[in-house]
């Protein structure tokens, strides 16, 4: 039975070429984004019991803002094997997202307990809640390039925000309509330019976003790291070597 009905039976094997076809020219990366996000999955379980054990606030929203990015990752792996680049693209813009909130987080706990909503802020301790409550804040909102302007403020970081605000602006010209997302499904049929039914592999568009995929992943493992510390002492030797590989392949894709 095909998995979209026996009318988008042709759709389903498309994406099943192009995921062939996507395995076939990159299987290191394929593979290791794979591993890393069966990582990403089992530290997720770890990361529920120490945020029992360590009540903090920036730790309750970062083992939240990571199991997100471990789903949003994986929605962005089936985008790129599918050579749907426009809509992994979109996605993967709110990794970095939530990967900058992470860090400015475990900066100022006072913000994650105020970016909480109202009723689970009700469920922490109450030494937790005289601690960070008395603002009276919640559910508040903390726009992306606002906070990466004041988290790499120093002028030692700034070649860091400088990289980030170049990736972050790439990303954001693939989520609007009008710039960069709609070019997926344009070929060409002789020398015209036509709208395609089906988005195509493109190595060279596969080759950008695993880059990105595997850089954004690791930014993930790394956040996560500096958040909980020695909590995850069990993940230290796969998160090893998860580096190990991670270093190898990035190297092919630059700086």
């Amino acid at each position: 039975m095909s998995l979209f009905g026996s009318k988008l039976s042709g759709i389903e094997r498309h994406f099943l070429g192009n995921v062939k076809k996507t395995k076939f020219v990159f299987p290191d990366e394929t593979t290791a984004i794979e591993r890393g996000l069966a990582l990403m999955l089992d530290l997720t379980a770890d990361l529920n019991d120490a945020v029992r054990k360590n009540k903090e606030p920036n730790l309750y929203a970062n083992r939240s803002l990571f199991a997100r990015n471990r789903q949003l990752l994986l929605n962005a792996y089936f985008g790129m094997i599918c050579s749907n680049y426009g809509t992994q693209f979109v996605i993967l813009r709110t990794v970095l997202e939530n990967n900058v909130l992470m860090r400015w987080f475990d900066l100022h706990p006072q913000y994650a307990y105020e970016w909480i909503s109202s009723e689970t802020q009700k469920r922490f301790p109450p030494e937790i809640q005289a601690k960070y409550g008395k603002s009276g804040k919640h559910d508040i909102v903390f726009k992306s390039e606002r906070v990466t302007s004041k988290l790499f403020k120093e002028i030692k970081k700034r070649e860091v925000a400088e990289n980030l605000k170049e990736i972050y602006g790439e990303l954001c010209d693939y989520t609007h309509p009008n710039f960069k997302g709609w070019q997926e499904l344009m070929g060409s049929a002789g020398k015209e330019e036509v709208l395609m039914k089906m988005p195509a592999f493109v190595e060279d568009n596969t080759f950008k976003t695993i880059g990105l995929s595997l850089y954004l992943m690791q930014m993930s493992f790394k956040t996560v790291v500096e958040s909980f510390k020695d909590l995850l002492f069990d993940f230290f030797f796969d998160l090893e070597i998860w580096q190990n590989t991670y270093e190898k392949l990035i190297a092919r894709y630059g700086d």
